[in-house]
């Protein structure tokens, strides 16, 4: 099968992912085999061909990347149910192996494609929901008349974030570095937005909630924001670190006495940590994608051959939603 690899780690985004032909993955006890039709790439794509270590110490190059698709449902192992053959499905890897023409997920992390939505439109949805879902509900535990500070909104997990906070009752407020990204962000539930590039995020965030602060954060782009996000929150607040900004890392300084004088609480997540209870975050997600119209717009799409230079455009932040390579 056709499969984009990483053949060496480094700065350089024009290369060295190779298309190469590797052998078809099979499917064991609980697990479906699928064709793929979209994959979702994701700021981690980048991290991983950089060779950040706590990203790559367990992997040998060449290797795969990719943690999101969608397709059709090929084949199964043993001990799965509930899965017809050409199925469509979308779903979570956690093996990081998506860049292919064939993958094998465990069934558990899979859902049925919602009707009238897209391959393409279904590769965006996993990790930016899951993420959400993570932060949100099961780390900040946000509750309806929060306030919540989305950092960039435009982004596929800042707008599943910003989706999923208003459906839970939460006031949204978001960080963009455009008028066109801010009118994005309203056109999908954001009540505030903030142009960080010309205003001070953390005065603003005060200003909007009469000098309290916010209760929530959800921060993607920790290395850049985390100080001033000590600024921003409420006391009692809760920050949660979802990422360190694209291309960006792995270090940074904050104030102590910031987060000790609010007696804050500062969480961060990853999608491993997720895993052992992912059929309950996908089972809740399930029951809201009907009710809400959850969706997270995808950009553009290219085909998996040309993923070189969608990590280009990624890392220059030049898009707004997601970006999909498609087979």
């Amino acid at each position: 099968m056709k499969a984009m690899r990483v053949h060496a780690y480094g700065d350089r985004l024009d290369e060295p992912m190779v298309l190469d032909e590797i052998p078809e993955p099979r499917p064991g006890p609980g697990e479906l085999f699928i064709k793929v039709k979209a994959v979702g790439v994701n700021p981690v794509d980048l991290s991983i061909r950089r060779g950040l270590a706590n990203y790559v110490s367990h992997l040998e190059v060449p290797h795969l990347l990719g943690s999101e698709i969608s397709g059709e449902v090929a084949d199964w192992g043993e001990n799965v149910s509930g899965f017809d053959g050409d199925e469509k499905v979308f779903g979570y890897d956690g093996q990081r192996e998506a860049y292919a023409e064939y993958v094998v997920l465990k069934a558990d992390f899979v859902s049925r494609l919602p009707e009238g939505v897209s391959f393409s439109d279904g590769a965006a949805l996993s990790v930016a929901f899951q993420t959400a879902w993570h932060a949100l509900v099961i780390q900040a535990k946000a509750g309806p008349g929060e306030t919540v500070l989305v950092h960039g909104g435009a982004g596929a997990v800042g707008i599943a974030s910003i989706q999923l906070a208003k459906a839970i009752g939460c006031r949204v407020l978001t960080t963009v570095s455009s008028g066109e990204k801010a009118e994005f962000c309203r056109s999908y539930g954001a009540d505030e937005t903030i142009n960080y590039r010309e205003e001070d995020f953390a005065g603003r965030c005060k200003e909007l909630t009469a000098g309290r602060g916010v209760e929530v954060i959800v921060e993607v782009a920790a290395c850049d924001n985390f100080d001033q996000d000590l600024d921003a929150v409420a006391s009692r607040g809760r920050i949660v670190l979802v990422g360190m900004g694209t291309g960006k890392g792995p270090m940074t300084e904050f104030r102590v006495p910031g987060v000790l004088g609010k007696n804050l609480a500062v969480y961060g997540i990853a999608a491993k940590n997720l895993e052992p209870i992912m059929s309950h975050v996908i089972g809740g997600l399930d029951r809201m994608w009907g009710a809400h119209n959850f969706r997270v717009p995808v950009d553009r799409e290219m085909p998996l051959e040309s993923a070189n230079e969608c990590h280009q455009i990624l890392q220059s932040g030049k898009f707004m939603g997601k970006l999909v390579l498609t087979l």
